[in-house]
């Protein structure tokens, strides 16, 4: 890969596998959000955590934020019977463009990072100079 350092990659793989993953547990119910899919998001939450922790980097612990959001709403769901899965699947849409916000900073960030540093480190001409 191109793009980002290995903590964007990370993050990013992360979550695409978590979409696809959610995709193929989706029982498209009308009642409920499902076990599965709460399985799926609360094990990418403990993923990026890690990598949070790992990393010590902003971003990440604003998209961990976010997927903390999104395992919230899995239990609010759980919980009170009166939210609409309609409900449940904007919070989820909307809490998911914040992960992918954060996960496009972050490639961002260390792209800019790696441009704005020096190709060749420069020799001082002082230390160690003969006159």
């Amino acid at each position: 890969m191109k793009y980002g350092d290995q903590t964007a990659r990370r993050m990013g793989c992360a979550f695409l596998a978590s979409w696809v993953t959610s995709l193929a547990v989706n029982n498209a119910s009308t009642r409920d959000t499902g076990l599965a899919m709460f399985c799926v998001d609360s094990a990418t939450l403990v993923y990026f955590v890690w990598v949070s922790l790992r990393s010590r980097r902003i971003w990440t612990v604003v998209a961990a934020a976010f997927m903390t959001l999104i395992v919230a709403s899995h239990v609010a769901t759980a919980i009170d019977f009166r939210l609409a899965i309609n409900t449940f699947r904007l919070s989820m849409a909307l809490w998911s463009y914040g992960i992918l916000a954060c996960i496009g900073f972050g490639t961002w960030s260390s792209q800019r990072e790696r441009s704005a540093a020096p190709s060749h480190p420069r020799r001082s001409s002082t230390v160690g100079a003969s006159r």
